[in-house]
């Protein structure tokens, strides 16, 4: 056998090792992964102790355990191991406008008269409009007319009468002083003063 047979049989005897390392490791990797069976738990017994300050383990009994029978999903605080209840909510007491003082100085007031009521805050307006009208356009067709340039925080539109702007704002009237415009869904009407 010649030198040069002897390097080529090294070759493929390196090559045929390097495929067989490379088709085993190849079946490893896609070979399924097997689970091992997993035993359930056992159940702990409870020590009749009480842990000591520095004892660092978990009483899955106490949190474990309910605080009431009527179920308090969510209500359980899993850091601590009893959560103390809220503070009852604060009596109110109603408020008695002190007696009337009659003509004569003395004596309450007389049996019509009505105490003082409070009438209850009605519905938050609604929130402005936030567009802003910062330019316009005259068009030049038959009828005239603008295309008002209005942005809010994030996009800018051209609209022109009539349109309605991101389903919500209906362009009421262009000037080259103001939009009118109107939110459909609380039915007001805002206008807007160009800005300079």
């Amino acid at each position: 056998m010649t030198k040069q047979d002897r390097q080529k049989l090294n070759i493929l005897v390196v090559l045929v090792a390097v495929l067989g390392l490379t088709l085993v490791l190849g079946y490893r990797m896609n070979q399924p992964a097997t689970t091992a069976a997993v035993q359930p738990p056992e159940p702990q017994k409870t020590s009749v102790n009480p842990p000591a300050a520095n004892d660092a383990r978990i009483r899955l009994d106490l949190v474990d355990k309910s605080e009431s029978g009527d179920g308090g999903v969510g209500k359980k605080n899993v850091f601590q191991y009893q959560q103390a209840p809220p503070p009852p909510p604060p009596i109110l007491k109603p408020v008695t406008p002190p007696p009337a003082v009659g003509p004569r100085g003395g004596g309450n007031a007389s049996a019509g008269s009505n105490p003082i009521s409070t009438v209850p805050p009605g519905p938050p307006p609604p929130p402005p409009i936030p567009l802003k009208y910062q330019g316009y356009a005259a068009l030049d067709r038959p009828g005239g007319g603008f295309t008002a340039f209005v942005a809010d925080d994030s996009r800018h539109y051209n609209v022109s009468v009539g349109e309605v702007l991101m389903g919500r704002y209906r362009i009421l009237g262009i000037s080259d002083k103001s939009v009118e415009v109107e939110d459909l869904e609380f039915k007001r009407r805002q206008t807007l003063a160009l800005q300079k």
